[in-house]
């Protein structure tokens, strides 16, 4: 084979990879189009930009040194708002609001012409959660007087600032109440230590080893076991009590007892002594 086969050869391969290369350029020119375009326009021409992160839909504001306030626009599906102004950006406040998210605000002294910053929001959630705890558990709970469930109780999503009043039931327990007021992005916890609605009355003396098992105690004139030195289960109000001593000896004592209440029922020595 002579020279010119080989030089004909390598014309054709030089061919061949040159348009190969500027076909490859063009496809990705056009897939990259805005990009390369945005790239030498923020350089040829002096942009300044502000790249703002924040959650989709939110609506973006500028507020410049009168503050006057523009709209902007919303911050895109891939949680990117880009906002680019010729020149040089000075004395402006950039101002984020979403319906679900506390307002943000932040100010940009100045921003070269030709440099890039970045604004990432955090997005505080402008809903709450409460949460009610009793001790004991089991409780039946009312919020604004509305019934809601069983403690241990927790709801969602409630508006920041919002005040609930939380009311607590349960057998046996003194009812109770609490005022609260939710806190956007936070857990509102109300916690109960419930008491005891059983009423109670206590029979005391001084005397050593005095046995309460000699006396009788009666409400009302109906009479009731005693647990010991305790009478359980009073029901709340106003009573006549009677204790009657083993000999016949008689105490009376009217009282008025609330719910939870322990009443300390003194015996005096008289009856001590005298009735055991």
């Amino acid at each position: 084979m002579d020279e010119s086969h080989f030089e004909d050869t390598g014309a054709r391969i030089f061919k061949y990879c040159f348009f190969t290369t500027i076909l490859v350029l063009t496809c990705v020119g056009f897939w990259q189009k805005d990009v390369i375009l945005g790239y030498f326009s923020f350089r040829e021409h002096g942009e300044s930009r502000i790249v703002i992160t924040a959650i989709s839909g939110t609506k973006v504001s500028l507020i410049d040194a009168e503050n006057k306030k523009r709209e902007l626009g919303l911050v895109g599906r891939d949680g990117k708002f880009t906002l680019v102004e010729q020149g040089t950006i000075k004395n402006v406040r950039i101002n984020l609001e979403h319906p679900y998210f506390f307002p943000e605000e932040r100010k940009f002294d100045l921003v070269p012409k030709g440099q890039t910053v970045t604004f990432d929001a955090a997005m505080v959630p402008l809903l709450g959660t409460l949460t009610v705890k009793t001790f004991p558990s089991g409780a039946t709970v009312f919020v604004n007087d509305k019934k809601v469930g069983v403690s241990t109780y927790k709801e969602r999503n409630i508006r920041d600032g919002k005040t609930l009043i939380i009311e607590v039931r349960l057998e046996g327990y003194i009812t109770q109440y609490r005022e609260t007021t939710i806190e956007g992005g936070r857990d509102s916890e109300v916690v109960f230590s419930l008491m005891s609605s059983e009423a109670m009355i206590s029979l005391e003396t001084d005397e050593e080893g005095f046995s309460y098992e000699s006396l009788r105690i009666f409400i009302n004139g109906i009479s009731y076991a005693l647990d010991g030195q305790y009478l359980r289960n009073v029901r709340p109000g106003r009573h006549k009590i009677e204790v009657v001593a083993a000999d016949g000896l008689k105490l009376q004592k009217e009282i008025n007892i609330k719910p939870g209440q322990t009443i300390h029922m003194g015996l005096p020595d008289w009856f001590v002594d005298d009735g055991s």
